[in-house]
């Protein structure tokens, strides 16, 4: 294993080199969303739009990786584009997210329940404790990018965000963000 220096674009996420990148479609989110009848109009009228993308640099046998998440602007009903949301495998592990273009939410939440968000806005570098589940939300009008770093061989447990939702939601109301409980959060 040998240094690196990665070039990581504030604007777009872009990173040279990078070891990987994928894409994730709002068709992929359906359930996720609230209102399912403004998911099959975007669906129907814009085409299975991206909502983020993900790109990584990952060294072989290191104990650390990192990478950029850039999230593109839009809402399903009064809900923002966020990603799928996700505990860690390993529950000793967390992970950092800073934040270098664009607003949005970082929602987190642990397993016995507890909410909290944090802000996300250029210059802000958030912490995830290891057994938080979290999703962010992009709230602006401009894509969100932000790098996180974390240990390998975290993982990811998407299960169970999946199934039974998150305790909140980040929602637009009256031409504000506001964090919401989730009406069908199975408890």
């Amino acid at each position: 294993m040998f240094p690196a220096g990665v070039s990581i674009n504030p604007i777009n996420g872009a990173m040279t080199p990078s070891t990987g990148h994928y894409v994730k479609r709002l068709g992929e989110f359906r359930g996720v969303y609230q209102d399912g009848k403004a998911f099959d109009t975007i669906l129907s009228t814009q085409g299975d739009v991206t909502t983020y993308e993900v790109r990584e640099f990952k060294e072989k046998g290191s104990d650390l990786f990192f990478g950029t998440t850039t999230m593109y602007p839009g809402r399903v009903g009064d809900e923002y584009f966020m990603t799928r949301g996700h505990f860690h495998e390993r529950r000793d592990r967390g992970e950092v997210y800073y934040t270098q273009s664009g607003h949005g939410m970082l929602l987190l939440q642990s397993r016995d329940g507890k909410t909290e968000t944090v802000e996300m806005k250029p210059g802000v570098c958030a912490f995830i404790p290891p057994d938080w589940a979290h999703r962010s939300i992009n709230t602006g009008d401009e894509p969100l990018v932000f790098v996180w770093v974390c240990n390998p061989d975290a993982g990811h447990d998407y299960a169970g965000i999946l199934a039974r939702g998150m305790r909140s939601l980040v929602v637009c109301r009256n031409n504000a963000v506001a964090v919401v409980p989730n009406p069908n959060f199975a408890d």
